[in-house]
């Protein structure tokens, strides 16, 4: 009894020095994005009330509360060296989350100023789709970071490789669809903002599962990357036809996104993507 209790004491005393780096972690997640994007986050949400501001700040922590945990698993090297590795990887992941950032507004949503439009504009819509990409760039770091390793060189390389997937997978979508997302997400529509977050979110999980394959080489390694993700995404795809047919067969989805704005269809298009892709990720 008396080891019993020894063993969870210490356990949960364990258990608290990772909460509280969890803390230092995310205090210094804040002050790091402060200065590099260069926002107010105390003017924006207590002298705004800016709500897209708030959306977007609430999808950051998430995701660096996902790169966060991805830094935890793995195995033990005693107290010491795990607390070390958890806070750099940590540090690492923050900071390539907010390249992750850059890239996925210079590359994918090219036509839009996130900054403007969630600052000046307080655009709802903007917030969400940014917290989207901050949420899927973290899946996507904590896979690369997480597991038994390789070290940082092997975390780097699968992080470029899961960064672009990202993109293409992401501005695919965006390309192939057949009206101009960027310029709904502009004009504030919420019923597209629900259904392309939950396109990113889906891509996000599934090129998170496709990084995060057991290293066998770098040839066969990259080879199930692709064949992994390639089928996935073509499954995601394929859900998303069968969610417009099935769902809500006595409209067309484009309809009701576009010409409606109908939010209930996009936040249930979201949600519909986001259970695709975490089967997918269950199956393989």
């Amino acid at each position: 009894m008396r080891e019993l209790i020894h063993f969870d004491l210490e356990q949960w005393g364990v258990n608290l020095i990772y909460v509280v780096l969890f803390s230092v972690v995310l205090a210094f997640a804040r002050v790091f994005k402060g200065l590099v994007v260069k926002d107010d986050v105390n003017k924006e949400l207590t002298e705004k009330d800016n709500v897209a501001y708030g959306v977007s700040m609430a999808g950051y922590f998430l995701g660096v509360s996902i790169v966060y945990i991805g830094a935890m698993i793995g195995p033990s090297n005693g107290l010491m060296n795990d607390v070390i590795a958890v806070l750099s990887y940590s540090i690492g992941g923050i900071i390539a989350m907010l390249i992750s950032r850059i890239i996925n507004d210079k590359l994918i949503f090219s036509h839009i100023v996130n900054v403007k439009e969630i600052v000046d504009n307080r655009n709802v819509s903007i917030g969400l789709i940014q917290t989207a990409s901050y949420v899927a760039s973290g899946l996507m770091i904590a896979s690369a970071i997480s597991g038994e390793g390789g070290g940082p060189v092997n975390a780097l390389v699968f992080y470029l490789v899961g960064q672009a997937f990202l993109v293409l997978y992401t501005k695919g979508y965006i390309n192939a669809s057949t009206y101009n997302i960027q310029e709904e997400l502009k004009a504030g529509n919420l019923a597209i903002a629900f259904s392309v977050t939950g396109k990113m979110l889906a891509i996000g999980l599934i090129v998170m599962t496709a990084i995060g394959q057991e290293f066998m080489g770098w040839k066969q390694t990259f080879l199930a990357m692709f064949i992994d993700g390639g089928i996935m995404i073509v499954l995601l795809f394929l859900a998303s036809y069968l969610f417009d047919k099935v769902i809500i067969p006595k409209s067309a989805l484009r309809h009701e996104l576009v010409e409606d704005k109908n939010v209930g269809i996009g936040v249930l298009d979201c949600c519909a993507n986001v259970m695709f892709a975490c089967l997918m990720v269950f199956l393989l």
